[in-house]
């Protein structure tokens, strides 16, 4: 059993998210974005499912760590060759995005500040390298992983004052409910509107408080739970999320 899984350990799983793409299309693009050392092999599994083989352990390691990646304009998703992958049953969960936070003022320009920026959006992967230049430009640049099952965040705040969050690439975003892959033309009216804000804590002596502090507007406990730090619930259409928030 073991011979038989050899061959694919050097193996991804891709998946272009929110666009179709024929094999001999998307054979192309990679060949051109990660064979630099040596040759690609393209399979489709089905459903919109990939796995590409790797001749080069280099090429290999570059696709893994020099995301994300985007083909026309979309977002590949990727991850290790697994065993038993059934690609009818796997749902994408999870995806490595850049985020922008336009109009952010120049003293928050730090890596730290900007990491934990980062992880009140997702999980902050890096940090742009050309921090400095995005800085004259009037917006910082964040990798982020970011969690498709829930809405996405829109705003935070710092000492009050509110910022927008700004995604690359998510071409399908539900300006009702913040959340990833339908439109708001799809969207039940019945259903409720959960809309979500960053706060991000006040500052204090130059330092910021580890705690984030979770607000409740309506019924229920959903301030104080672990899960909800940080966010605002609201059952209100108040415009939380809108058509900026797509680069």
């Amino acid at each position: 059993m073991k011979s038989l899984r050899n061959p694919w350990w050097e193996c991804l799983i891709v998946k272009l998210l929110g666009r179709r793409i024929s094999l001999a299309a998307l054979t192309r693009r990679l060949e051109i974005m990660w064979s630099r050392m040596g040759s690609i092999e393209v399979i489709d599994l089905g459903n919109d499912f990939f796995i590409v083989k790797f001749f080069s352990s280099k090429d290999l390691d570059f696709a893994l760590t020099g995301g994300p990646w985007r083909i026309f304009d979309n977002y590949l998703t990727i991850r290790p060759w697994q065993l038993d992958f059934n690609p009818k049953a796997v749902t994408i969960d999870r995806i490595a995005a850049w985020v922008r936070l336009p109009g952010l003022d120049i003293e928050y320009y730090e890596e730290t500040m900007l990491r934990k920026i980062g992880n009140i959006i997702g999980r902050t992967l890096r940090v742009d390298p050309k921090m400095a230049e995005k800085c004259r430009e009037k917006f910082a640049r964040l990798c982020v992983e970011l969690n498709l099952t829930e809405p996405l965040v829109s705003q935070y705040s710092i000492n009050g004052k509110r910022y927008l969050a700004q995604y690359e690439g998510l071409h399908c975003i539900c300006f009702t409910c913040g959340m990833v892959g339908h439109e708001k033309s799809n969207y039940s009216k019945s259903q409720m509107k959960i809309q979500t804000s960053a706060i991000i804590p006040a500052m204090s002596e130059g330092r910021t408080e580890e705690t984030l502090h979770g607000h409740n507007n309506g019924e229920g406990s959903h301030g104080n739970s672990e899960k909800d730090k940080g966010k605002k619930f609201s059952t209100e259409d108040n415009s939380t999320y809108g058509s900026w928030m797509q680069i």
